[in-house]
């Protein structure tokens, strides 16, 4: 059996050896499972130090050089296309993978499985831990279901995947100038479509969180962004992925009639926060905590006690004064909160 690790990368040269020892490790613990590895690294024409970094490792790794920068869809495209693995991992260039993370994985590579996922613990730009993981919620099983009840499921980002490549192959190449950013949505959503999703326990990577801009106002990932563009991003992702669904499967997937419990944090946040900006302008305090209310119900995989708190949460946020709402912002991703919740789940079961 072999395993393909795709890395892609722009401009993260100062991440990017990091990125490939942690890959390059897998090869020993693998093999001890018949599991061979291929390392392919593509590069979308970055202008730092990239290339010399990828020369360095010579024929250990195979190499892709994009003649312009052309965003992301082009170089999962040319990996995936170079790339001769059973099972596809897209590692994103500033994370990392712990040295046994396929080898764990194999436990669960059997019939039926279409994705093999795996939280990830969150570093520092310098690699420090930063002393939680993400995701704090992983949906598993038939989640094709909560795709077409919620438009998305709970699942961790790019680098914790590990893909069967029947279950994403014949969606690719995915069209470059939908995909420029965040084109890992059209395998993490439609493999579900093609298989179960198992989860592994434990954190067998890390993500790299190096933008603090985002983080002081309560926005999750590393592109500078505002809550505002990450609903219009999330609607694009979810309506252009489940398009090629039914492009290339025939199957239709009405608009979900629920909102995903995490969305409607970024929504409350974007109302109050930035309301000039809010894409949804009939939102109100009240309908945002009855869509609440009503997605907590449905969602599986939260305590009542979690429920109870997170209903909490969205309503300080939508009813206290605006500057307190800005200062409420920052919890959203707050490590220690998280924490918090994680001990009281493990006491609770």
């Amino acid at each position: 059996m072999r395993i393909s690790i795709l890395i892609n990368n722009f401009n993260y040269g100062r991440y990017l050896g990091a990125a490939i020892d942690s890959a390059l490790a897998q090869e020993t613990s693998a093999a001890a499972r018949g599991i061979e590895v291929e390392t392919i690294v593509c590069d979308d024409a970055s202008t730092d130090d990239s290339r010399t970094v990828m020369a360095r490792y010579g024929h250990r790794i195979q190499t892709w050089y994009g003649q312009e920068n052309r965003g992301q869809a082009s170089a999962m495209n040319a990996g995936l296309a170079m790339s001769q693995g059973e099972w596809v991992l897209f590692l994103d260039a500033d994370d990392l993978l712990d040295p046994d993370a396929l080898a764990t994985c194999a436990a669960w590579m059997r019939d039926g499985v279409a994705k093999i996922q795996f939280p990830l613990r969150c570093i520092a730009s310098d690699g420090a831990c930063m002393g939680r993981q993400i995701p704090f919620l992983m949906h598993e099983g038939r989640v094709d279901l909560l795709i077409e009840r919620f438009g998305t499921y709970g699942g961790p980002p790019s680098s914790g995947n590990l893909y069967r490549r029947s279950a994403i192959d014949r969606y690719f190449p995915l069209e470059e100038a939908a995909w420029r950013r965040a084109a890992d949505t059209p395998p993490f959503l439609l493999s579900a479509f093609n298989g179960h999703v198992v989860s592994a326990p434990q954190a067998l990577g890390a993500y790299r969180i190096h933008s603090t801009a985002n983080r002081s106002r309560g926005c999750f990932g590393n592109i500078p962004t505002r809550h505002g563009d990450v609903l219009r991003i999330e609607h694009h992702r979810r309506a252009a992925a489940l398009a090629l669904l039914a492009r290339v499967d025939g199957h239709a997937v009405p608009p979900p009639p629920l909102h995903a419990p995490w969305t409607l944090r970024s929504r409350a946040l974007s109302l109050r926060t930035e309301p000039d900006r809010h894409p949804y302008p009939n939102d109100t305090p009240t309908s945002l905590l009855r869509m609440q209310a009503a997605s907590l119900a449905a969602c599986p995989g939260y305590t009542w006690a979690e429920r109870r708190v997170a209903q909490l949460w969205l309503a300080v946020v939508l009813l206290v004064p605006t500057a307190w709402a800005t200062r409420m912002a920052m919890t959203n991703t707050s490590g220690r909160l998280r924490r918090w919740f994680r001990a009281l789940r493990t006491h609770l079961t």
